[in-house]
């Protein structure tokens, strides 16, 4: 588990940016766990109530002063807890009850109408508008961060599974799959093994999932064993929100890799801040922020300006979503002094030890008081229309370095 206190990298500023800017791990280590989590295999729905949008706010100001966070980590198998049944009729279930050649998970599994559900979803017909096929036809559901509430379906259909996650402002992905659920309450002495039946299940994501996140393969009930097929998963296409003060987001291959102001030789890293989702929830609340954070580091520096020459002005800020072996774990979110073209994000990932840490989700925002004055910096093959290139010494201007 990491330490429950944030740490500022922007302590040491005068530092020589990386070369390039490698992930950066000591906000990383520093974070609060981000709590792993999946639907229920009990219910009919669940529905997750979000911290209120001004608490971004509050986060993004502790993050440039230095403010402990309240690691509030629960294991997940904890959470779901371990108890008996009472032989309870359980609600009705929304699929096809499976009973040849026999009641059992085998035969589940090798239902063809399930299989043939969940390929024809994955599908270009079958896929929702706005958003890709993320995988298909698996045997286990997504267990990732950020989960945002389920609820049963009538039929395997992903366009209302789509609807459900439009329904949250934050939903970036769904899982739509069948579940192997009891008829009654399962208990030890009465009722261990019960008849089945089925559950078609949507589940709703503030992260994008992959084929990676779906490993959560089912219980055991006292003697029931509840399993999952037909899963498929699919995330929503579209870009972040614009944040106030920005403009974008650009949308980006990779983190940026930013060498010195190719005229003036200074170096515009700033440093960065990494919001673990135990703390922001959500792709699109770390988003916000990660532009809050940059607001509130440039303010900062105004209020503590150097003894010479000009305080740093966060005028870029790339967020992007960090995962360890494919388990999301935050934000990142780096700051640069000026504008880098698309050109310069090259940074896909790195190594930790065996561990490799992907980026992934990453865009660009910029202040929009220095993008009306100056385009982003490119001297390399291939620059943008507009590029500028250099020398405009954090937007300052030249000769205030």
């Amino acid at each position: 588990m990491r330490s429950t206190f944030v740490v500022s990298a922007f302590a040491a500023l005068a530092l020589a940016a990386p070369r390039p800017q490698d992930i950066e791990f000591d906000l990383v280590d520093a974070a609060p766990d981000p709590v792993v989590s999946a639907a229920p295999f009990t219910g009919s729905s669940e529905t997750v109530t979000l911290q209120p949008a001004a608490a971004v706010v509050t986060i993004a100001d502790a993050s440039v002063t230095d403010t402990a966070t309240t690691n509030d980590k629960r294991d997940f198998l904890e959470v779901l807890g371990k108890r008996d049944g009472d032989c309870s009729a359980q609600p009705k279930g929304t699929g096809p009850t499976v009973s040849t050649p026999d009641d059992s998970p085998s035969s589940f599994y090798a239902y063809q109408a399930f299989q043939d559900a969940a390929t024809n979803a994955a599908t270009a017909q079958g896929t929702p508008q706005g958003y890709s096929l993320a995988f298909h036809n698996l045997q286990g559901s997504s267990q990732t961060v950020s989960y945002l509430g389920y609820k049963t379906l009538s039929s395997y259909d992903t366009i209302a599974c789509a609807s459900y996650c439009d329904q949250h402002p934050q939903c970036q992905a769904f899982n739509i799959y069948f579940e192997r659920d009891p008829t009654l309450d399962p208990n030890a002495d009465s009722c261990p093994n019960p008849p089945s039946l089925t559950n078609i299940k949507c589940v709703r994501w503030g992260v994008q999932i992959q084929a990676a996140t779906a490993v959560n393969t089912g219980e055991h009930r006292d003697s029931f064993e509840v399993v999952i097929t037909g899963s498929n998963g699919y995330n929503k296409n579209a870009a972040p929100p614009s944040q106030t003060g920005f403009t974008g987001p650009v949308e980006l291959g990779g983190a940026i890799n930013a060498p010195n102001d190719p005229v003036t030789n200074t170096n515009t890293y700033m440093g960065y801040k990494f919001f673990s989702f135990s703390t922001v929830q959500t792709y699109a609340a770390g988003v916000q922020a990660c532009t809050l954070a940059c607001t509130a580091q440039t303010a900062y520096n105004s209020r503590h300006p150097p003894s010479t020459g000009k305080p740093n002005v966060c005028n870029q800020v790339v967020v992007y979503v960090l995962s360890d072996e494919n388990q999301p774990q935050g934000i990142y979110c780096a700051m640069y002094s000026e504008e880098w073209a698309s050109n310069y994000a090259t940074n896909y990932g790195q190594y930790r030890g065996s561990d490799y840490w992907s980026v992934s989700q990453a865009y660009a925002y910029t202040n929009a008081t220095y993008s009306a004055s100056y385009g982003p910096i490119c001297a390399v093959g291939g620059c943008p229309d507009n590029s500028f290139r250099g020398g405009n010494c954090g937007g300052w201007g030249v000769g205030t370095c």
